[in-house]
């Protein structure tokens, strides 16, 4: 299907199930780096203890002696940013529609303790049904209530500005925020934030 940062995505057929699943090659001899391999393994343990209809299903993983494999569920939709591009900007009723479900997916992240740190229309699939779900987790983290942060995650156009200010921030409210510059862009096609460089975008 694609290529990501450390490998690609194929379709197979899982013998058991007997349906596609999308295969998530990834190589290790880009794991070399520790923080790498905590972008893995991150990834693994939140996908792992998550199951909800908008956020994209782990089945099972297994190793090679090159490769981590992670059995995923297909997503015949593309991802959400194509979808916008191709149509230069999205009606209000299907916006809203995809929106819900950006929100039920991220509110359910949350309730879990889950902060995704990285919603963007590049992180939001799409099933051949047109329904949503929430994908990479690479950067999320597992946070206790209350927990104060203050790494900065994320792409910078849809990252809320008290993560941009160093004075530490609770997590939950970055991913509404991240979710908002979604909804913008879905609506005008474009990011409500550019500049062209990072010292303009955090002004």
């Amino acid at each position: 299907m694609g290529k990501g940062a450390f490998g690609k995505v194929n379709l197979a057929i899982h013998r058991l199930a007997s349906k596609f699943v999308a295969l998530k090659s990834i190589n290790k001899q880009f794991l070399t780096q520790e923080q790498s391999k905590r972008k893995v393994m991150q990834e693994f343990n939140i996908l792992r203890r998550t199951r909800h209809c908008n956020i994209v299903r782990l089945y099972e993983s297994f190793e090679t002696n090159q490769h981590i494999v992670f059995v995923m569920e297909v997503c015949g939709g593309g991802d959400l940013l194509t979808y916008v591009r191709k149509r230069r900007k999205l009606k209000e009723d299907v916006a809203r529609f995809l929106f819900k479900q950006i929100i039920t997916g991220l509110a359910y992240c949350h309730t879990k303790n889950v902060l995704h740190r990285d919603i963007k229309l590049d992180n939001i699939l799409l099933t051949s049904q047109g329904d949503v779900k929430i994908c990479d987790f690479g950067v999320s983290k597992l946070v206790t209530p209350g927990e104060t942060m203050t790494e900065q995650c994320g792409t910078p156009a849809y990252i809320a500005p008290e993560v941009f200010k160093n004075d530490g921030y609770k997590g939950f409210a970055s991913d509404i925020w991240s979710a908002g510059v979604v909804l913008y862009a879905m609506l005008f096609g474009a990011v409500p934030f550019k500049a062209s460089n990072m010292s303009e975008l955090h002004k």
